[in-house]
This record gives structure tokens, C-alpha cells and sequence, in this order.
């Protein structure tokens, strides 16, 4: 196991036909959970949020000899997955070719891995800012994974793959991309510190997916209400979150303040 996590973790030969052909069978693993897999399921994850797609950047990235290089084969690999995703939906779904007004999201994230990809490859220099580097994705993997715990808990077993996932990457990433100890203790630390601020934050506030048990759907509007009144932050995500769950859902989006909640009108089925 540690030979083959060297091997995948530096030692692949990622030529560009290799990167296209990974690039495909991604996209189209990637239609198939969001088609044949429930919401809420950890495999269905992969259609939706981005934690699953770190591993596959990063192997990209740590496989590539040159910044540039890292960067063009990142980029192509997202510019071809994410349409893919969507392209083989099309005729299974009846929005259709409305589908593609999930990709405006996926789109801005695929223009943003050239230059993250860029900065990412300085990982391989394994000095402390290498560490500094991965940290940004570590943290990102280690709030996720608090995140989907709390949906867990409520709906056991949701996402109980993807935090087994988000959680065990993140050492494995640290001790197979890093060979001095420097990069491996600035990475831990930025990491458990940032973790810690957010479990801090997510305990003394209501949990996105709490709202859930305390949405009120009417005719014309949707009004997210609850007893612990959770933060604004906290019900546009839920906002978001629900507009995800019902693609049927086809009125334009407007998030008006009222007091501390918005209100989600009009909504048309």
C-alpha cells in the first residue's frame, strides 16, 4: 500500500492522453451517481459539492514536472469532466438542456484551477510554504467533512463515506506529498487550527441542514423560519441547498431580508 501511494502520489507518467482519458471516465462516473444515486448518498456527493474532486487535482498536480504544465493539464481536465457530467444527463433528465444552468458554478471553479494549479505545484518543493500551499485544500476537506457530520448525526448514514473520505485523505496527503517535516507540521497545524474554528463556529450556530425541520413551504413563497433563529449565512446555504434538491424549480431566484431571515419568492411548479 505505501509503494502504490509513492507511485500515485509522484510517480505516474500523466501524458496527455492518459490525462483525457481520466478526464472522461470522471465525467462520466460523475453523470452516472448523479443520475442513479439518491441525494444525500456520499457516492452522489461527487455531482454536487467539490471535495471529491480535490484527490483527482491533486494527483494531476504532484504528477507534473513543470507549474505551468500542472496548470494546463488541471484546467483541461475540469474543461472536459464538468460539461461531461451534464452532456450525458441531457437526454435522461427532463430538464433537458436546462442542466446546464447548474455548470455556470463548475465553469468559474474550472477557470480557477489553472492559477490554483499553478501555485499548487510549489507543493513538490516540500519547503513550509509547500505546506501553507496544501493547506488550502486540507482545511476545505476538513470542513466538509464537519459539515456533512452534522447531517449525518440528523440522517444517518448521509455523507458517512464522504467524511470517511474527507477525513483520510487529508494525512494521506501529508505524509505522501511532503518528505520533510517542516511542510507536514505547517500543513497539521493550518489545518487542525482552521478545523477547530469552524467546529467552534458550527456548534455555536444552527448547522445549515438543521433548517430543514424547520422550513415552511406555501403556494407562492418559501420562508425559511426556526426557533433558534440560525444566522442569514446559515439560511442562504439552506436556500441554495434546496434549490439544488428541486431542479423543478424553475422561477428566478430573489432572496429579499425580512428581519433576520430571507424569503424566497416567487416559486412556480
Amino acid at each position: 500500500m505505501k509503494k502504490f501511494l509513492q507511485k500515485l502520489f509522484g510517480g505516474i507518467n500523466l501524458t496527455w492522453p492518459k490525462l483525457i482519458v481520466f478526464a472522461v471516465i470522471m465525467g462520466i462516473y460523475t453523470a452516472l451517481m448523479a443520475m442513479l444515486v439518491p441525494d444525500g448518498n456520499s457516492f452522489h456527493d461527487i455531482a454536487v459539492t467539490m471535495e471529491w474532486w480535490v484527490l483527482p487535482a491533486i494527483l494531476i498536480i504532484v504528477n507534473c514536472e513543470k507549474p505551468l504544465e500542472a496548470a494546463l493539464k488541471t484546467f483541461v481536465f475540469f474543461l472536459i469532466s464538468q460539461p461531461l457530467v451534464y452532456f450525458i444527463q441531457v437526454p435522461f433528465n427532463g430538464m433537458g438542456w436546462g442542466l446546464f444552468g447548474y455548470y455556470p458554478f463548475w465553469f468559474k471553479v474550472t477557470l480557477l484551477t489553472f492559477p490554483a494549479a499553478f501555485i499548487g505545484w510549489y507543493m513538490k518543493k516540500d519547503k513550509w510554504y509547500s505546506g501553507v500551499i496544501l493547506s488550502a485544500m486540507t482545511s476545505l476537506l476538513a470542513t466538509t467533512g464537519i459539515g456533512y457530520i452534522f447531517n449525518t448525526i440528523e440522517h444517518f448514514p448521509n455523507h458517512l463515506v464522504s467524511i470517511i473520505y474527507c477525513f483520510i485523505t487529508i494525512p494521506i496527503f501529508i505524509i505522501f506529498i511532503f518528505k520533510d517535516k517542516k511542510p507536514r507540521i505547517t500543513a497539521s497545524v493550518i489545518t487542525i487550527v482552521i478545523a477547530i474554528i469552524y467546529l467552534f463556529m458550527a456548534i455555536n450556530s444552527t448547522a445549515p441542514y438543521e433548517i430543514r425541520n424547520n422550513t415552511v413551504f406555501s403556494e407562492n413563497n418559501i420562508t425559511l423560519v426556526g426557533e433558534r433563529r440560525p444566522d442569514i449565512v446559515a439560511r442562504l446555504c439552506m436556500v441554495v441547498d434546496w434549490c439544488i434538491d428541486h431542479p423543478e424549480y424553475t422561477a428566478k431566484i430573489k432572496v429579499i431580508p425580512k428581519k433576520d431571515y430571507p424569503v424566497l419568492m416567487p416559486c412556480e411548479f
